[in-house]
C-alpha cells in the first residue's frame, strides 16, 4: 500500500479506518472489510511436484539426443540398439528423480506456520479469533510470546519488544513505542512504531490497529516479489546445453561427410546410413547422463556430512563456480549468541575468552588470567549483572539455550564462567525483593536482593549515560570514590571507543539500602545516588571457524561481501575482525536505493559492506554482480532474504533459524549455519567439476575415437571395423563404470588456490587440442592392429574381434590417463581411489565375457580370439598408453 503509516498520527490512522480504539470495528464496517480484502492469508508455496521434479530430469539436450538416436535405431530395424539406448534415458531419469525428489522432500520437512491466532476487540467485545479473518482497522492486542499476526500501528505499548529476525535478519529485539513520531524515511528496522506479520513479541504488552493484511503486508510484498524473481540457468546447465548443442553440430556433420563419403566410394546406401547411425552413437556418450547424475548426487551426498543440503543436482557445481559470496551477518559469520566480550571497571578493560552461550571462557587482563572471585569489584559486577536481568539461561540436548533477552543471556554465562548464576546464588541466600523492568523511556533496568549477611542491594544496568546521571560515586578496587567530571568524562570516552567497535554497551550500578522491598521504593533509592562498577561491552561475536574461511575464499580469488540489516558500526566492526576486505567502508541501504544504475554498479563493485539493507536492496545487490557476470552465493535465513536467495546462482539458507520461505527459496540449506560450511561446500564444488571435466575427457576422447577409428576404415576402404552394437557396448557397459569411478577421485593439488572465474568452459581449445591428439592415439593401436589381422591369415570376425577387444580395452585403460590434469596417472595416490580399480576388473570381466560367453558372442557378433592373438593385442593396448603418459608428463612441466 501507498501509505507509510509509520509517519501518520495515530488520530489520522484510525479515522481512515473508520475503527475505535476503545470498541473496534462495527459488525457493519467488519462486513464491508472482509469483501474489500479478503482473508489475512498469504499463498501458499506449491510445495515438492512430483511432475516437476520428473521432468526437469528428461529436458536435458543430451538425454534429447539421446531420444533422438533410440528413434533412429528403431527406424532402420536395429531395435535391440534403441532398447539399449532407452535402457540408459530411464536409468539416468530414476537416479536424477529419486536424488532430487528426496533432498526437495527433506527441506519441505523443515516447514513453519505463521500465526494462527489474534486477540482482537469487536463491537466493544475482546476476543480470541482466527488470524486469518483480521482486517484492516482490527485493534490487536500483544502480549510476550504473540507472533504477530497482521502489519499494525501501535496504539499503546508497555516496554514492548518485538523479534523482527525474520523480516530484518537481526536476532536482537526491537524497542517499541506507540509515541514515536516520524517525519522522515526510515527503514523497517528503525519503525519502532510499527509491528510486522511474522515478528515475535519478545517482552512486554502492546495494543494496535491493523494497516495492512495478506498480501499488503511487509511479508506478504517479498512474497509477491519472490514470485516475480526468475531463476537463472546454473553455470552447468549453461556448459552442459554449450556441449549438447555442439554434440548436436558433431553428429550431424559426421553423419553428413561419411554417409555422401561412403556413397561416393560406391558402398551400398543401406550399409552407408547403418554406418551414419553407427557413427551417430559413437558420437553420443551415452553414459554422460547418468555419470553427470550420479557424480552430481555423490557431490551431494558428501555435501550433507559436511552439513550442507543441496536441493538439487545442478547446484552442487555451481557452487565450484561461485566468484561472489553475499553473506548475512548475524548467525552466519556470527554466533547469534550474544556475548560479554569486555569489562571497564577499575581503569583497566578486562576480556572475557569464549563465545556464545556456552559458559567456558577465562577473564583476562592485560593478557594475564584473572579469578573473578579474587577481585571485590569484578566479583560484585558481573553479580550485579546477572542478577538483574530476566532470562534464564537453560541446557537443551547439550546446547545452551537463552530464555528472553539475548543481551541478558551473555551477563547469564559471564556469570557462569566465573561460577555464579541465579540458582547458586539463591542456594546461597540471595532473595529478589522488587523490580523496575526495562523501559525504552527510561532506558535501564533495576532489582533489589536480600543478602545472605541481612543487607539489601540495588543493582542496575542500562544505557551508560543515563547510569552515569544517576551515580555520585564509583567503585575502585573494592573502595567507593567520588565520580568526579574527569571520571564521568573518561568513562564516557571508553564507551564511546567501545561502540565505535560494534559493541553493545550498558552501564551497571548498585547501592546499599534498606526495606527495597516495592518498586517504589526501588525509584526512591534511584532517585538518590548510586555507585557506578563498570562498562560491559557486548556483542555477537564471530564464529571461530569464519577468518580461517575468508581466508581460504581470499585465496580462491573469491570476494565476500557483507550485506546486513544491523547498523553501519557493527557491521565494520563484524567485518573487520574477520578480515573482510573494504570493511572501513560501510555502504548503507538508502545509499543503494538512491544510486542511479552505474552507480549502484561502482558501489557494490568497490565495496564490501553494506548495512540497514531492505529486501529490495538485496535483490539490487545479486542483479548488479550478474550484470558483472558474477556467479554469485547469497546467504539469509529470513522472509526478507528470500527473493534474493531466489536471484542468486546459489541461495544458501539456515537450517537452524531460517524461515520456512527462506529455505523454499534456496538451492542449499546450511544444517549449522556456519559460513566456513559454504567455503567447504565450494571445495566440494571445484572437486566436482574437476572430476565432470575428468570423466567428460574420458568420455569423450574415447567417443572421438571410435569416430576416427571408423573413419579410418571408410578412408582405407576396409570391412567396418565396429559394428553398432558394439559402439554401444564400449559406450554403455565398458565407458561407464570406470568414468563413473571418477567421481570418487581425490581433489587435486591447490584446488583453492586456483583464480575464481565465471569462464570456466568444459571444452576449452586446451581441452580441445587434448581430446583430440589423445583420440587419435587411440585409434592408432587397434587400427594397426585390424589392419595387421585383415593383411594375415584371419578371419574378418577374428579381426572385427581384435579390433573391437583392443579398442574396448584401451580405452577401459584410458581412465587412468583421465584420473589427474598432466603428470602421471600411477603416481601416490592411485590406489586410494577403490571404485577405479573395481570398475576397471569389472570392465575387464564384462569384456571377456563379450569374447568368450556365447550369448554375448551372439549379440555383439565376437568369436572367441585364439591365445597366441593376445600378445600383439596387448601391445596395440599398451603402446598408446604409454605415448599419452609421456605427453601428459612433459605437458605437466
Amino acid at each position: 500500500m501507498a501509505e507509510e503509516y509509520y509517519q501518520k498520527k495515530i488520530d489520522s490512522i484510525i479515522k481512515n479506518f473508520n475503527t475505535d480504539p476503545e470498541s473496534g470495528l462495527s459488525s457493519e464496517e467488519l462486513k464491508k472489510k472482509k469483501e474489500e480484502h479478503g482473508p489475512n492469508k498469504l499463498r501458499e508455496s506449491e510445495g515438492v511436484s512430483f511432475w516437476k521434479i520428473l521432468l526437469n530430469q528428461l529436458k536435458d539436450l543430451i538425454i534429447i539426443i539421446l531420444i533422438i538416436a533410440a528413434a533412429l535405431a528403431f527406424l532402420i530395424g536395429d531395435t535391440l540398439e534403441g532398447y539399449a539406448i532407452l535402457a540408459v534415458i530411464v536409468f539416468n531419469t530414476i537416479i536424477g528423480f529419486v536424488t532430487e525428489y528426496q533432498a526437495q522432500k527433506a527441506v519441505a520437512s523443515l516447514k513453519n506456520v505463521l500465526s494462527k491466532k489474534a486477540m482482537v476487540i469487536r463491537e466493544g467485545k475482546k476476543k480470541e479469533i482466527e488470524a486469518v479473518d483480521l482486517v484492516p482497522g482490527d485493534i490487536i492486542f500483544i502480549e510476550e510470546g504473540d507472533q504477530i499476526p497482521a502489519d499494525a500501528r501501535l496504539i499503546d505499548s508497555n516496554n514492548l519488544t518485538i523479534n523482527e529476525a525474520s523480516l530484518t535478519g537481526e536476532s536482537e529485539s526491537v524497542a517499541k513505542e506507540a509515541e514515536a513520531e516520524f517525519d522522515s524515511e526510515k527503514t523497517l528496522a528503525e519503525r519502532n512504531n510499527m509491528i510486522y506479520m511474522g515478528t515475535t513479541a519478545a517482552r512486554g504488552k502492546g495494543k494496535a490497529v491493523v494497516t495492512a493484511t495478506a498480501e499488503d503486508t511487509e511479508i506478504g510484498k517479498i512474497g509477491a516479489m519472490l514470485d516475480e524473481t526468475k531463476e537463472g540457468k546454473t553455470p552447468l546447465e549453461k556448459r552442459l546445453e554449450r556441449l549438447g548443442k555442439s554434440l548436436i553440430k558433431i553428429t550431424l556433420v559426421v553423419i553428413a561427410v561419411l554417409t555422401v563419403l561412403g556413397i561416393v566410394m560406391g558402398r551400398p546406401v543401406y550399409d552407408t546410413v547403418k554406418t551414419g547411425i553407427a557413427l551417430a552413437i559413437a558420437a553420443v556418450p551415452e553414459g554422460l547422463p547418468i555419470i553427470a547424475t550420479v557424480t552430481l548426487a555423490i557431490g551431494m551426498k558428501k555435501m550433507v556430512e559436511h552439513q550442507a543440503l543441496v536441493r538439487e543436482l545442478l547446484a552442487v557445481e555451481t557452487l565450484g563456480s561461485v566468484t561472489t559470496i553475499c553473506t548475512d551477518k548475524t548467525g552466519t559469520i556470527t554466533e547469534n549468541q550474544m556475548t560479554l566480550r569486555k569489562i571497564y571497571l577499575n581503569d583497566h578493560l578486562i576480556e572475557i575468552s569464549g563465545t556464545g552461550y556456552q559458559p567456558e571462557g577465562d577473564f583476562l587482563l592485560e593478557d594475564e588470567k584473572i579469578e573473578p572471585g579474587a577481585e571485590a569489584s569484578l566479583e560484585l559486577t558481573l553479580k550485579a549483572a546477572l542478577l538483574c536481568t530476566s532470562a534464564e539461561l537453560t541446557k537443551e540436548d547439550g546446547d545452551y539455550k537463552v530464555l528472553g533477552e539475548a543481551t541478558e543471556g551473555a551477563l547469564l554465562t559471564a556469570g557462569r564462567k566465573a561460577n555464579f548464576s541465579k540458582e547458586s546464588l539463591k542456594e546461597e541466600g540471595y532473595q529478589r525483593l522488587a523490580e523496575i523492568p526495562f523501559n525504552s523511556d527510561y532506558m535501564y533496568m533495576a532489582v533489589s536482593y536480600a543478602l545472605p549477611d541481612g543487607r539489601e542491594h540495588l543493582y542496575l544496568k542500562g544505557s551508560p549515560d543515563v547510569v552515569l546521571e544517576m551515580c555520585d560515586s564509583i567503585m575502585i578496587n573494592g573502595e567507593k570514590e567520588e565520580l568526579t567530571e574527569a571520571k564521568i568524562d573518561e568513562i564516557q570516552a571508553k564507551n564511546k571507543k567501545l561502540g565505535e567497535e560494534g559493541l553493545r554497551i550498558l552501564g551497571v550500578a548498585y547501592q546499599e539500602g534498606n526495606n527495597l522491598d516495592s518498586e517504589e521504593k526501588l525509584q526512591t533509592e534511584i532517585e538518590s545516588s548510586l555507585t557506578f562498577l563498570a562498562l560491559t561491552a557486548i556483542i555477537d561475536p564471530p564464529r571461530e571457524s569464519v577468518k580461517e574461511a575468508i581466508k581460504e575464499t581470499k585465496k580462491a580469488g573469491i570476494k565476500t561481501k557483507m550485506i546486513t540489516g544491523d547498523q553501519m558500526d557493527t557491521a565494520a566492526a563484524i567485518a573487520r575482525e574477520v578480515g573482510i576486505a573494504g570493511s572501513d567502508n560501510v555502504i548503507s541501504g538508502q545509499q543503494i536505493s538512491k544510486a542511479s544504475a552505474s552507480e549502484l554498479r561502482e558501489l557494490i563493485k568497490n565495496n564490501s559492506v553494506f548495512s540497514r539493507v531492505t529486501p529490495e536492496n538485496k535483490l539490487q545487490i545479486i542483479e548488479a554482480l550478474n550484470e558483472e557476470n558474477e556467479v554469485t552465493a547469497m546467504t539469509g535465513d529470513g522472509v526478507n532474504d528470500a527473493p534474493a536467495l531466489k536471484k542468486a546462482d546459489i541461495g544458501v539458507s539456515m537450517g537452524k533459524r531460517g524461515t520456512s520461505v527462506a529455505r523454499e527459496a534456496s538451492d542449499m540449506v546450511l544444517l549449522d549455519d556456519d559460513f566456513a560450511t559454504i567455503v567447504t561446500a565450494v571445495r566440494e564444488g571445484r572437486v566436482i567439476f574437476d572430476n565432470i571435466q575428468k570423466f567428460i575427457y574420458f568420455l569423450f576422447s574415447n567417443n572421438l575415437s571410435k569416430i576416427i577409428y571408423i573413419f579410418l576404415g571408410i578412408i582405407f576402404n576396409l570391412p567396418l571395423p565396429l559394428l553398432a552394437m558394439q559402439i554401444l557396448w564400449i559406450n554403455v557397459v565398458i565407458d561407464v563404470f570406470p568414468a563413473l569411478s571418477l567421481a570418487w577421485e581425490k581433489e587435486e593439488d591447490n584446488i583453492m588456490e586456483r583464480e575464481a572465474t565465471t569462464e570456466r568452459n568444459i571444452m576449452d581449445k586446451a581441452f580441445k587440442k587434448k581430446v583430440g591428439l589423445h583420440s587419435l592415439i587411440l585409434a592408432a593401436g587397434p587400427m594397426l592392429l585390424y589392419l595387421w589381422a585383415l593383411n594375415g591369415s584371419y578371419s574378418l570376425e577374428i579381426s572385427r574381434t581384435l579390433s573391437f577387444s583392443s579398442l574396448a580395452f584401451i580405452q577401459l585403460f584410458h581412465v587412468f590417463n583421465a584420473r589427474r590434469k598432466s603428470g602421471l596417472a600411477f603416481d601416490k595416490t592411485v590406489l586410494e581411489n577403490h571404485y577405479l580399480w573395481l570398475a576397471v576388473g569389472v570392465g575387464i570381466v564384462f569384456q571377456l565375457g563379450a569374447i568368450y560367453l556365447a550369448p554375448l558372442q551372439n549379440i555383439l557378433s565376437t568369436v572367441a580370439i585364439p591365445a597366441e592373438l593376445w600378445l600383439p593385442t596387448a601391445a596395440a593396448i599398451i603402446l598408446p598408453m604409454l605415448i599419452i603418459q609421456l605427453i601428459n608428463v612433459f605437458a605437466g612441466r
